[in-house]
């Protein structure tokens, strides 16, 4: 009779553990959406060498390079950035946080750098295939300018070739109405 007890317990506990098992590598209904979404921004990943730009006087002027690398976090529900290699190392970091927002339907991208430690709020979509657009516009996360004004920011991710982005920055002191470059970051994927 112990036997068969033990048969039945052992057989439950081994049922138990493979279901357990299947049902964790499926997604499930919440996760769907977010996860076929976050996969569209999965040629980001990896390593990347970045020479970085500002925009001045009419012309682009290259001010820094780095080594950014794009990491897949929560399973499969949050890129991250890290920056590492910045030279020189006095330049200006930020790192960014993405993910999709089902519910609303829009990426959300959080960014916080390293001199005022603020964390700024995007919002975007894809504006075509090989366009990725985000702005802060709607968030409110403006910057505050002297004259007392705000400033707002489109991030624009470009995939240029397979191993080849742009991520261009660009700002408004209209509240969106006209945009004027303002940094640029050209991205060579490592291989």
């Amino acid at each position: 009779m112990k036997l068969l007890y033990f048969f039945i317990i052992s057989f439950s506990l081994l049922v138990t553990y493979y279901f357990n098992l299947a049902t964790a590598q499926q997604p499930n209904q919440n996760e769907i959406v977010p996860l076929e979404k976050m996969a569209k921004l999965e040629g980001l990943l990896g390593p990347w060498e970045t020479t970085n730009y500002a925009y001045s006087d009419g012309e682009w002027k290259q001010i820094a390079t780095s080594k950014v690398t794009f990491l897949k976090k929560l399973k499969g529900k949050l890129i991250t950035e890290e920056i590492s290699n910045l030279t020189p190392a006095t330049g200006f970091i930020v790192e960014t946080f993405i993910s999709y927002d089902q519910y609303r339907k829009t990426y959300r991208l959080a960014a916080v750098d390293d001199t005022f430690g603020l964390m700024d709020i995007y919002e975007g979509d894809w504006v075509d295939d090989a366009l990725f657009q985000l702005t802060n516009l709607r968030a409110g996360t403006n910057f505050p300018t002297q004259d007392g004004g705000s400033m707002y920011f489109r991030l624009s991710f470009t995939e240029l070739s397979t191993d080849k982005r742009e991520f261009l920055v660009e700002r408004s002191n209209d509240n969106g109405m006209t945009w004027s470059p303002m940094n640029k970051n050209e991205m060579s994927r490592i291989k």
